[in-house]
Protein backbone atom coordinates (compact mmCIF):
# COMPACT_ATOMS: atom_id res chain seq x y z
CA UNK A 1 0.00 0.00 0.00
CA UNK A 2 1.15 3.56 -0.61
CA UNK A 3 1.65 5.97 2.23
CA UNK A 4 -1.28 8.23 2.96
CA UNK A 5 -0.74 11.47 1.05
CA UNK A 6 -2.45 13.35 3.88
CA UNK A 7 -0.14 11.91 6.53
CA UNK A 8 2.92 12.65 4.39
CA UNK A 9 1.82 16.19 3.65
CA UNK A 10 1.48 16.86 7.37
CA UNK A 11 5.11 15.85 7.80
CA UNK A 12 6.42 17.56 4.69
CA UNK A 13 7.10 14.25 2.91
CA UNK A 14 6.32 13.41 -0.72
CA UNK A 15 3.83 10.73 -1.70
CA UNK A 16 4.76 8.04 -4.22
CA UNK A 17 2.05 5.91 -5.79
CA UNK A 18 4.47 3.01 -6.21
CA UNK A 19 5.82 3.11 -2.64
CA UNK A 20 5.35 -0.24 -0.89
CA UNK A 21 6.16 1.07 2.59
CA UNK A 22 3.24 2.36 4.67
CA UNK A 23 4.00 3.57 8.19
CA UNK A 24 0.99 5.86 8.52
CA UNK A 25 -0.72 3.33 10.80
CA UNK A 26 2.42 1.64 12.13
CA UNK A 27 3.91 -1.77 11.49
CA UNK A 28 2.11 -5.11 11.61
CA UNK A 29 1.58 -6.75 14.98
CA UNK A 30 2.43 -10.28 13.84
CA UNK A 31 6.14 -11.18 13.44
CA UNK A 32 5.89 -12.06 9.73
CA UNK A 33 4.02 -8.87 8.89
CA UNK A 34 6.38 -6.70 10.94
CA UNK A 35 9.39 -8.21 9.20
CA UNK A 36 7.93 -7.91 5.69
CA UNK A 37 6.81 -4.32 6.17
CA UNK A 38 10.17 -3.33 7.67
CA UNK A 39 12.08 -4.70 4.69
CA UNK A 40 9.71 -2.85 2.34
CA UNK A 41 10.53 0.42 4.09
CA UNK A 42 14.25 -0.20 3.70
CA UNK A 43 13.72 -0.43 -0.07
CA UNK A 44 12.98 3.28 0.02
CA UNK A 45 10.68 5.79 1.68
CA UNK A 46 10.18 9.23 0.18
CA UNK A 47 11.36 12.04 2.43
CA UNK A 48 13.23 9.72 4.81
CA UNK A 49 16.92 9.12 4.14
CA UNK A 50 19.50 7.09 6.09
CA UNK A 51 22.75 8.99 6.71
CA UNK A 52 25.46 6.36 6.39
CA UNK A 53 28.28 8.83 7.06
CA UNK A 54 26.68 9.93 10.33
CA UNK A 55 26.19 6.30 11.35
CA UNK A 56 29.85 5.50 10.66
CA UNK A 57 31.01 8.52 12.62
CA UNK A 58 28.82 7.68 15.61
CA UNK A 59 30.28 4.17 15.60
CA UNK A 60 33.77 5.71 15.52
CA UNK A 61 33.02 8.02 18.45
CA UNK A 62 31.56 5.09 20.37
CA UNK A 63 34.64 2.93 19.88
CA UNK A 64 36.92 5.80 20.90
CA UNK A 65 34.93 6.29 24.10
CA UNK A 66 35.04 2.59 24.95
CA UNK A 67 38.76 2.37 24.24
CA UNK A 68 39.37 5.39 26.47
CA UNK A 69 37.34 3.71 29.23
CA UNK A 70 39.26 0.43 28.84
CA UNK A 71 36.23 -1.49 27.52
CA UNK A 72 36.11 -4.04 24.72
CA UNK A 73 34.97 -2.88 21.29
CA UNK A 74 31.38 -3.53 20.25
CA UNK A 75 30.59 -5.76 17.29
CA UNK A 76 27.98 -4.65 14.79
CA UNK A 77 24.77 -6.71 14.81
CA UNK A 78 22.65 -6.10 11.69
CA UNK A 79 19.34 -6.75 13.43
CA UNK A 80 20.13 -4.12 16.06
CA UNK A 81 20.78 -1.62 13.29
CA UNK A 82 17.57 -2.60 11.48
CA UNK A 83 15.51 -2.23 14.67
CA UNK A 84 17.10 1.17 15.34
CA UNK A 85 16.48 2.24 11.74
CA UNK A 86 12.83 1.23 11.53
CA UNK A 87 12.09 3.02 14.81
CA UNK A 88 13.72 6.20 13.45
CA UNK A 89 11.60 5.85 10.28
CA UNK A 90 8.44 5.34 12.33
CA UNK A 91 9.08 8.37 14.56
CA UNK A 92 9.74 10.53 11.49
CA UNK A 93 6.57 9.48 9.66
CA UNK A 94 4.17 9.41 12.61
CA UNK A 95 5.56 12.49 14.33
CA UNK A 96 6.52 11.32 17.83
CA UNK A 97 9.69 10.93 19.89
CA UNK A 98 9.78 8.04 22.39
CA UNK A 99 11.62 4.82 23.09
CA UNK A 100 8.36 2.85 22.71
CA UNK A 101 6.37 3.06 19.50
CA UNK A 102 2.71 4.06 19.43
CA UNK A 103 1.70 0.39 19.77
CA UNK A 104 3.73 0.10 22.99
CA UNK A 105 6.58 -2.00 21.56
CA UNK A 106 10.02 -1.41 23.05
CA UNK A 107 13.39 -1.34 21.28
CA UNK A 108 14.00 -4.91 22.46
CA UNK A 109 10.59 -6.00 21.14
CA UNK A 110 11.54 -4.70 17.69
CA UNK A 111 14.89 -6.49 17.77
CA UNK A 112 13.15 -9.74 18.68
CA UNK A 113 10.62 -9.25 15.88
CA UNK A 114 13.46 -8.95 13.34
CA UNK A 115 16.17 -11.27 14.69
CA UNK A 116 15.59 -14.99 14.13
CA UNK A 117 18.50 -16.59 15.99
CA UNK A 118 20.27 -14.49 18.65
CA UNK A 119 19.54 -14.86 22.36
CA UNK A 120 19.89 -11.58 24.25
CA UNK A 121 20.90 -10.77 27.77
CA UNK A 122 21.66 -7.17 28.77
CA UNK A 123 20.08 -4.53 26.54
CA UNK A 124 20.12 -0.73 26.26
CA UNK A 125 19.17 2.13 23.95
CA UNK A 126 20.26 5.72 23.28
CA UNK A 127 18.20 8.26 21.35
CA UNK A 128 18.46 11.91 20.34
CA UNK A 129 16.92 14.22 17.74
CA UNK A 130 19.10 16.99 16.30
CA UNK A 131 18.73 19.68 13.65
CA UNK A 132 19.45 18.63 10.09
CA UNK A 133 22.48 20.94 10.01
CA UNK A 134 24.22 19.19 12.95
CA UNK A 135 27.66 17.72 12.39
CA UNK A 136 28.53 14.20 13.50
CA UNK A 137 30.39 15.62 16.51
CA UNK A 138 27.35 17.71 17.48
CA UNK A 139 25.07 14.70 17.08
CA UNK A 140 27.34 12.64 19.33
CA UNK A 141 27.39 15.44 21.91
CA UNK A 142 23.58 15.48 21.88
CA UNK A 143 23.52 11.75 22.62
CA UNK A 144 26.07 12.17 25.40
CA UNK A 145 24.13 15.04 27.02
CA UNK A 146 22.01 12.39 28.77
CA UNK A 147 23.68 10.58 31.70
CA UNK A 148 21.91 7.28 30.95
CA UNK A 149 23.16 7.45 27.36
CA UNK A 150 26.73 8.05 28.56
CA UNK A 151 26.48 5.06 30.87
CA UNK A 152 25.21 2.80 28.10
CA UNK A 153 28.13 3.73 25.88
CA UNK A 154 30.72 2.16 28.18
CA UNK A 155 28.72 -0.56 29.94
CA UNK A 156 30.91 -3.64 30.20
CA UNK A 157 27.94 -5.98 29.78
CA UNK A 158 27.36 -4.95 26.16
CA UNK A 159 29.20 -6.63 23.29
CA UNK A 160 27.09 -5.66 20.23
CA UNK A 161 25.59 -2.49 18.84
CA UNK A 162 23.58 -1.08 15.94
CA UNK A 163 23.34 2.60 14.98
CA UNK A 164 20.77 4.46 12.89
CA UNK A 165 20.87 8.07 11.72
CA UNK A 166 17.89 9.09 9.60
CA UNK A 167 17.15 12.47 8.01
CA UNK A 168 13.55 13.63 7.69
CA UNK A 169 11.47 16.76 8.35
CA UNK A 170 14.58 18.93 8.80
CA UNK A 171 15.82 16.70 11.62
CA UNK A 172 18.21 13.83 12.17
CA UNK A 173 16.77 10.97 14.21
CA UNK A 174 19.51 9.11 16.10
CA UNK A 175 18.95 5.67 17.61
CA UNK A 176 21.72 3.46 18.99
CA UNK A 177 21.00 0.02 20.43
CA UNK A 178 23.27 -2.13 22.61
CA UNK A 179 23.02 -5.77 23.65
CA UNK A 180 24.88 -8.69 25.06
CA UNK A 181 24.48 -11.78 22.87
CA UNK A 182 24.39 -14.74 25.25
CA UNK A 183 23.68 -17.44 22.69
CA UNK A 184 22.55 -18.30 19.21
CA UNK A 185 20.03 -20.83 17.93
CA UNK A 186 21.71 -23.28 15.57
CA UNK A 187 18.87 -22.89 13.05
CA UNK A 188 17.02 -19.58 12.61
CA UNK A 189 13.52 -19.83 14.07
CA UNK A 190 10.80 -19.18 11.45
CA UNK A 191 8.25 -16.51 12.21
CA UNK A 192 5.66 -19.29 12.41
CA UNK A 193 6.85 -21.81 14.98
CA UNK A 194 5.48 -25.36 14.88
CA UNK A 195 6.11 -28.81 16.29
CA UNK A 196 9.09 -29.32 13.96
CA UNK A 197 10.95 -26.19 15.09
CA UNK A 198 14.45 -26.96 16.36
CA UNK A 199 15.51 -24.98 19.45
CA UNK A 200 19.07 -26.28 19.81
CA UNK A 201 21.42 -23.42 20.69
CA UNK A 202 25.04 -22.62 21.40
CA UNK A 203 25.62 -20.46 24.48
CA UNK A 204 28.37 -17.92 25.09
CA UNK A 205 28.90 -19.30 28.60
CA UNK A 206 29.82 -22.94 28.04
CA UNK A 207 29.09 -23.88 31.67
CA UNK A 208 25.50 -22.63 31.49
CA UNK A 209 22.68 -25.15 31.14
CA UNK A 210 19.23 -24.51 29.63
CA UNK A 211 16.40 -25.35 32.05
CA UNK A 212 13.52 -24.96 29.62
CA UNK A 213 11.92 -22.68 27.08
CA UNK A 214 8.66 -20.77 26.87
CA UNK A 215 6.78 -18.48 24.53
CA UNK A 216 5.38 -15.50 26.43
CA UNK A 217 2.80 -12.99 25.19
CA UNK A 218 3.28 -9.22 25.47
CA UNK A 219 0.96 -9.29 28.50
CA UNK A 220 3.13 -11.89 30.23
CA UNK A 221 0.96 -14.96 29.65
CA UNK A 222 2.79 -18.22 28.92
CA UNK A 223 1.46 -19.49 25.58
CA UNK A 224 3.69 -22.56 25.26
CA UNK A 225 6.53 -24.11 27.21
CA UNK A 226 8.69 -27.19 27.34
CA UNK A 227 12.12 -28.67 27.94
CA UNK A 228 14.62 -29.91 25.42
CA UNK A 229 14.97 -28.79 21.82
CA UNK A 230 11.57 -29.47 20.29
CA UNK A 231 8.16 -27.83 20.39
CA UNK A 232 5.28 -30.15 21.38
CA UNK A 233 2.45 -29.62 18.91
CA UNK A 234 -0.14 -30.00 21.68
CA UNK A 235 1.12 -26.75 23.24
CA UNK A 236 0.54 -24.56 20.22
CA UNK A 237 -2.14 -21.90 20.67
CA UNK A 238 -2.35 -20.00 17.38
CA UNK A 239 -1.08 -16.82 19.06
CA UNK A 240 2.09 -14.71 18.97
CA UNK A 241 4.70 -14.14 21.65
CA UNK A 242 8.40 -14.05 22.44
CA UNK A 243 10.66 -17.08 22.83
CA UNK A 244 12.59 -17.15 26.12
CA UNK A 245 15.06 -19.70 27.45
CA UNK A 246 15.66 -20.11 31.20
CA UNK A 247 19.28 -20.77 32.09
CA UNK A 248 21.27 -22.01 35.08
CA UNK A 249 24.89 -21.18 35.86
CA UNK A 250 25.74 -22.71 39.18
CA UNK A 251 23.19 -21.26 41.61
CA UNK A 252 22.39 -18.34 39.32
CA UNK A 253 19.21 -18.36 37.26
CA UNK A 254 18.55 -16.01 34.35
CA UNK A 255 16.46 -15.74 31.21
CA UNK A 256 17.63 -15.22 27.63
CA UNK A 257 15.37 -13.33 25.24
CA UNK A 258 14.86 -14.83 21.79
CA UNK A 259 12.86 -14.17 18.62
CA UNK A 260 9.19 -13.24 18.37
CA UNK A 261 7.12 -16.08 16.90
CA UNK A 262 3.58 -16.98 15.94
CA UNK A 263 2.46 -20.39 17.19
CA UNK A 264 0.79 -22.80 14.76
Amino acid sequence: MSISALALAALGLTANAQQACDLSDGLGLQPAAFQTETEACFEGLNGVTPDTFMQTELRRFTEAARTSAGKDRLENLPTLKKAAMIHAYDMAVRGYVAHDDLEGRSHLDRVRLLDRSHLMGAFGANMAIVDDSATAAEAYDALMADSANRANLTREEFDHTGVAAVRANGRIYLVQLFSRVEGKLQAPVPTQMNGKTDLKAVFAESRAEPLGWSVVSTSGNVLAQGIGNSVPASELKGQSGYLTIDMALGRDRYTLKGPAVSLF
